[in-house]
C-alpha cells in the first residue's frame, strides 16, 4: 500500500506512521524534516507499505504546493496500481492561542479533486484537549478533578471548540464535496483506529471498485489469487496497516473467502492432502493476514498444537462413544508419524505441554488425508474460527501494551485465557454452532452449499469475536495479568 504524508515538521506525522504501520521509521530512515517526495521510505519491520513524505505547506510559500500536485499526477499516470498512490493524509496540527488553520497552500490542495482518497488528519488532540480542559476548570474554578456531571459538560464544550476550530472551516472551504477528517492522539487507540477505517472507506470508495484497474494491481505480498480482486488495494490497507482489529478481522475473511474457503467442502484445494498439510495452508495465510511484527512465534509448531486441541472434539461425533476415542487405541506410533506433536512453546515458567492423550487424538486427524465428510468439514470450520480469534486477542493485547513484538508470555497468556473461556457455556457454543450447521445443511458438499458455507463461516467469526470479548477478563483485559 502506497500513501503519501504530507505535513509541516512538529506535526507529528512520524509518529502517526509508525503507530499506525507498528514501525520505527524516523530512527532508521529520515532525520526530521529532511526529506524528498520521491523517495519511498519502508521499514523491515512492516513491508507492506510504502511512504512518500512531504513537508506541508508553509505560510505564503506555494512552490512545494506545485511538487506535491505533480508527483501525484505523476503517479497516478503510471500503467500499475501498486506504483500510484492510493492515499493521501494531509497532516495539520490543530491550532490554540488563535494560531490559523489552513495555510494558502493548505486550502488550494484540498481545492483540487485528485480522484484518489486525500484525507486530513488534525493531529495532536491530546495536547489540545489538555489545553482547553485547563482554561475550562481554570475559569470555572476548579481545583480538583470535577465530577461525572461536570466532566462531562467540559469535554462537550472542548469537542464542541475542535468542530469549530478545524471542521467547520473545511466545510466552508469545500462547500460542495465532502473532505474527510478526524483528529488522532498517538496514545489514543480509539482515534487512530477511526482514521485507519476512515481510510480503509476511502479506498474503497474511490479505489476499491474499479475491476479494470485492480486487474493491473500487484500489491506486494498478496497471494495471486487475491492480488486481482477489485478490491485488491484496499485488502493491501487492510493488512498493512495494525491499528484496527475489525479490519484484519476483515482482511482475513476477505483472503479466505478468495484462497479456500470454498474449497472446504471440496476436494480440489486439498486433494490428496492430510489433514496436517490443510491446516498448515489455512493457519499460514490466516496468521499473514493479521501482520504481525515477528510472527514466527505463531507458526510454531507449539502454537499451532494449542489451537489443534482446541478444535479435537469437532473430529469425533459426539453420540458415538467410539469416535473419537478409537484415535486413543492407536498408540502413540501416530503422534509420531504426525512429525512429533508431542509439545508447546516455552513461557517464563517453562514450556507449555499438551497432555499426550489429547495430542494423540490430535494426531490420528492430522494423518488422515482429506475426505468430504462432516468431521473433516467441522475440523477446518474450527480451526479457522478459533484461530482468528485468538489472533485477536494477541493483536488487542498488543494494543493495550503499546507493544509490537509478540512474546511467549503473551501468547501463553492469550492461549490460557481462551482455554477457559471455551469450557464456560458461552465458549461451548461455537462448536456446537459448527455441528449444528454442518449436520442439519443438506448437501453441504455441494457446488450449491458452498456460498453459504462462505457466509456462515463469515457469521460465526464475527458472532464469536463479540461474545468471546464480552466476557470479563478475556482477551480484551488481558493486560492486568500479563507477567512483566
Amino acid at each position: 500500500f502506497r500513501i503519501l504524508v504530507v505535513g509541516r515538521s512538529g506535526t507529528g506525522k512520524t509518529s502517526l506512521i509508525d503507530r499506525t504501520f507498528g514501525v520505527d521509521i524516523k530512527a532508521s530512515h529520515y532525520k526530521s524534516g529532511v526529506c524528498s517526495i520521491d523517495n519511498e521510505i519502508t521499514s523491515t519491520k512492516n513491508d507492506r507499505f510504502i511512504l512518500h513524505d512531504s513537508q506541508g505547506f508553509e505560510h505564503g510559500e506555494l512552490a512545494n504546493l506545485q511538487t506535491v500536485k505533480n508527483f501525484i499526477e505523476r503517479r497516478k499516470a503510471m500503467p500499475s496500481l501498486e506504483d500510484r498512490i492510493h492515499a493521501v493524509w494531509l497532516c495539520i496540527q490543530i491550532p490554540y492561542a488563535g494560531g490559523r488553520l489552513l495555510e494558502k497552500g493548505d486550502e488550494e490542495f484540498l481545492r483540487v479533486n485528485f480522484g484518489l482518497p486525500v484525507i486530513v488528519v488534525f493531529t495532536k488532540y491530546d495536547l489540545f484537549r489538555s489545553t482547553e480542559r485547563k482554561e475550562i476548570m481554570e475559569s470555572e474554578g476548579y481545583e480538583t478533578w470535577p465530577d461525572d456531571g461536570a466532566d462531562e459538560r467540559i469535554e462537550t464544550a472542548v469537542d464542541m471548540k475542535y468542530k469549530r476550530l478545524c471542521v467547520e472551516p473545511l466545510k466552508r472551504l469545500a462547500s460542495k464535496r465532502s473532505i474527510p477528517s478526524t483528529s488522532v492522539s498517538i496514545h489514543d487507540n480509539e482515534r487512530l483506529e477511526k482514521l485507519v477505517k476512515l481510510t480503509s472507506d476511502e479506498v474503497r470508495e474511490r479505489i476499491g471498485g474499479g475491476r479494470n484497474r485492480a486487474s493491473r494491481a500487484r500489491p506486494a505480498n498478496l497471494n495471486e489469487s487475491v492480488r486481482n480482486r477489485p478490491d485488491a488495494v484496499w485488502l493491501a490497507w487492510a493488512v498493512a496497516q495494525r491499528a484496527s482489529a475489525d479490519l484484519s478481522i476483515e482482511a482475513s475473511i476477505a483472503i479466505g473467502k478468495a484462497r479456500y474457503w470454498r474449497a472446504l467442502g471440496s476436494s480440489f484445494q486439498f486433494q490428496k492432502k492430510s489433514m496436517q498439510e490443510c491446516l498448515d495452508l489455512i493457519h499460514k495465510d490466516i496468521v499473514n493476514a493479521w501482520n504481525f511484527r515477528e510472527p514466527l512465534r505463531l507458526h510454531d509448531l507449539g502454537f499451532k498444537m494449542e489451537i489443534r486441541h482446541i478444535i479435537d472434539d469437532l473430529f469425533g461425533d459426539p453420540s458415538d462413544d467410539s469416535e473419537p476415542n478409537t484415535a486413543l487405541s492407536r498408540g502413540v506410533g501416530l503422534v509420531t508419524a504426525a512429525h512429533g506433536l508431542v509439545g508447546g512453546f516455552s513461557s517464563a515458567a517453562g514450556p507449555i505441554v499438551i497432555p499426550l492423550a489429547a495430542t494423540v487424538a490430535v494426531g490420528y486427524y492430522l494423518v488422515t488425508v482429506y475426505q468430504q465428510t462432516p468431521p473433516v468439514l467441522r475440523v477446518l470450520m474450527g480451526y479457522i474460527i478459533n484461530l482468528t480469534t485468538i489472533l485477536e486477542g494477541l493483536f488487542n493485547l498488543l494494543q493495550s501494551e503499546g507493544s509490537q513484538t509478540l512474546s511467549p508470555e503473551m501468547i501463553a497468556h492469550i492461549i490460557g485465557n481462551y482455554k477457559e473461556f471455551k469450557c464456560s457455556d458461552r465458549g461451548l457454543e461455537c462448536h456446537a454452532d459448527i455441528r449444528n450447521f454442518v449436520g442439519k445443511t443438506p448437501n453441504i458438499f455441494s457446488l450449491a452449499y458452498r456460498k453459504k458455507l462462505c457466509q456462515e463461516l463469515s457469521h460465526l467469526i464475527q458472532a464469536y469475536r463479540f461474545r468471546v470479548v464480552q466476557e470479563v477478563g478475556i482477551l480484551r483485559d488481558v493486560h492486568t495479568a500479563v507477567v512483566a
